[in-house]
């Protein structure tokens, strides 16, 4: 009963909070995101299961017939036609070649298309909407990053329970010589924790470059980032910690600081770096100096049998038969099929092909949208975002969840669809103020400061 009070909670809130404003509700979703884990964990059961599937609904259901201006609506037209291709061909698979008993057929489909509508409600945010929800986003973490410290001394066994659900948070026992286990917070896992952080960080950092309407947002913004980094590194997944090495280069060298601002971030780097070197837990990426170890990884993922499996389904092998996450209850009906540790060849062997080259396309055309000379008061955060969207894609090579991980692929999808369709606004007026035979318009009054 608890548990489907759960479900039928996270429906409702969702629905009532995106009848208020999108902004409300994906603050709401992303709040059942950050407890999912742990509640999942001490609660199995299909209905605590379901329950981040149910806020999602009704998300979706709070914006189905709400209206979008006709302005918003060209700036989506691209996003648009992109999400009916990607959806499109996995529910012909679906309905045209069945491989699996039916749930879990539903099962491969949700993975593969559920989450993607995000990239439309990303786009209908404003960048002020961004800059609220980046603050809500500084406090989860700031929550979350706290449980995560006292799971790091206490250890976990307080906050989870062994069971099927946390079979993967207990086979993470691989730190200090396997006696520590990697932290997830109140995460479904340490990759979820750190994914989720780590694609936070773009909208932080974004968020705490500008001019706040509060004096109490910059410094709530700064000790989330501080936190953010350092829960990033208790998790020890290295594709993670690399992001955030990478965040860090970029924002300290992007000449977008200045300043006592960017004093601050240096003492700010300064002791995440004197903590992290005070504690081995904290070093799991020097393990990428062992050479073999990455070319032995690097060819169970990408190389070995990858054109194989491609060339033996090339229409895909059903949808979950390729590695999307089966729920224990359903394991018992599921055929399973080759399996690869690479989301691509996931993708070849549940769509097959015709999938794998949809998705290389759209790739290419978000990463196409680098920001470039754009300036306006979220130059950083856009360009953070890029290259989380790029460490993201690469690191799909080395492992999967990229597009199931809750709640770290709805932050993904929503900065995306914001990223590109941002981007779009910001152009069109620069492209509306030159005239076709190519003379500068003319300025109005007003932008000379006049009053009519």
């Amino acid at each position: 009963m608890t548990t489907a009070f759960f479900c039928g909670a996270a429906f409702l809130g969702c629905l009532l909070a995106g009848n208020r404003s999108l902004k409300h509700g994906l603050l709401t979703l992303l709040g059942i995101g950050y407890v999912y884990g742990i509640l999942r964990a001490n609660f199995p059961d299909v209905w605590t299961y379901l329950m981040f599937d149910a806020g999602v609904l009704g998300l979706y259901a709070s914006q189905l017939w709400r209206p979008v201006p006709l302005e918003q609506r060209k700036g989506l037209q691209d996003l648009r036609l992109w999400l009916v291709a990607l959806m499109a061909w996995p529910t012909l698979l679906f309905i045209m070649f069945p491989s699996n008993t039916p749930l879990i057929e539903l099962v491969g489909l949700r993975a593969n298309i559920f989450l993607l509508p995000f990239l439309l409600l990303g786009g209908r945010l404003s960048s002020d909407d961004l800059a609220d929800i980046a603050l809500v986003l500084g406090v989860f973490n700031l929550a979350v990053v706290g449980v995560g410290i006292v799971e790091f001394f206490v250890g976990i066994e307080a906050f989870y329970p062994i069971n099927e659900v946390t079979e993967i948070i207990y086979k993470s026992k691989d730190l200090v010589g396997r006696t520590a286990y990697r932290i997830p917070a109140t995460f479904s896992s340490a990759h979820a924790f750190a994914g989720t952080l780590a694609m936070t960080l773009p909208l932080l950092v974004g968020a705490w470059s500008q001019s706040h309407r509060e004096r109490w947002h910059g410094p709530l913004l700064a000790a989330a980032i501080v936190l953010t980094l350092m829960g990033i590194f208790m998790a020890a997944a290295r594709t993670h910690m690399i992001t955030a090495a990478l965040l860090v280069i970029v924002v300290t060298f992007s000449g977008r600081l200045q300043g006592k601002q960017w004093l601050r971030w240096a003492v700010a780097i300064g002791v995440v770096g004197y903590l992290i070197a005070g504690d081995e837990r904290f070093q799991r990426l020097t393990t990428l100096q062992d050479t073999a170890y990455l070319a032995d990884r690097w060819g169970g993922s990408v190389n070995e049998g990858f054109f194989g499996l491609a060339g033996q389904y090339p229409l895909g092998n059903g949808l979950a038969g390729g590695g999307t996450s089966v729920p224990y209850f359903l394991r018992a009906s599921w055929k399973a099929g080759p399996q690869m540790e690479n989301e691509y060849a996931r993708i070849v062997l549940e769509q097959g092909l015709p999938g794998l080259a949809l998705w290389l396309l759209f790739i290419a055309w978000v990463l196409a949208r680098f920001p470039g000379r754009m300036r306006d008061s979220w130059t950083l955060g856009r360009r953070l975002a890029w290259l989380t969207f790029a460490v993201a894609f690469g690191s799909g090579l080395l492992g999967m969840g990229m597009f199931t991980s809750v709640p770290q692929t709805v932050v993904m999808l929503t900065t995306m669809g914001w990223f590109v369709v941002a981007r779009k606004r910001a152009a069109a007026p620069i492209a509306a103020s030159v005239p076709r035979h190519g003379l500068r318009a003319v300025p109005r009054a007003e932008e000379f400061g006049s009053r009519p």
